[in-house]
């Protein structure tokens, strides 16, 4: 069962979200910035807290080739309100969103590419809590690349 936002928590959550998001011109900062960390060889493990400036205490991350219909019924965010924010139709295959929330409002949406770390584990439908957003680095080398696999500490 998904966390329920009451009318007022949605309201608040559009405001939030429209302040804070990046899902309108690429991928995000904090997606970035976890690339820069996970390809950093020394790095074991990667905080995800300690990549953003915001106030969460839960993340979502959705499944590659999202579309924004799902994240909007996700988040309660009419169609209108939400296509105003994130502007993308669908997340390209090696694409996904964050979203990070506080309590029962929105606070961040953004795009993040796959290729700067994959989560790979089974995501609460809750969300994955602040204090326990530390990830293990795995790295995977293929003939396309290198993979950066993110499993819970």
């Amino acid at each position: 069962m998904r966390p329920r936002l009451s009318l007022f928590a949605s309201v608040v959550a559009i405001v939030l979200v429209a302040a804070c998001s990046e899902a309108t011109n690429g991928v995000g900062m904090i997606s970035q910035r976890l690339g820069q960390a996970v390809r950093n060889a020394g790095n074991q493990e990667v905080a995800l807290a300690s990549l953003t400036s915001f106030g969460w205490d839960r993340f979502y991350a959705f499944k590659p080739g999202v579309t924004r219909e799902e994240v909007c019924r996700f988040i309660h965010a009419g169609r209108n309100a939400c296509g105003r924010v994130i502007r993308i139709e669908r997340a390209g295959q090696d694409q996904t969103f964050l979203v990070f929330a506080l309590e029962d409002r929105v606070t961040h949406v953004e795009l993040h590419a796959l290729s700067n770390g994959e989560f790979d584990f089974p995501f609460p439908e809750t969300g994955q809590s602040r204090d326990h957003a530390v990830f293990k680095v795995r790295r995977t080398a293929s003939s396309a690349g290198e993979t950066f696999l993110l499993e819970p500490r």
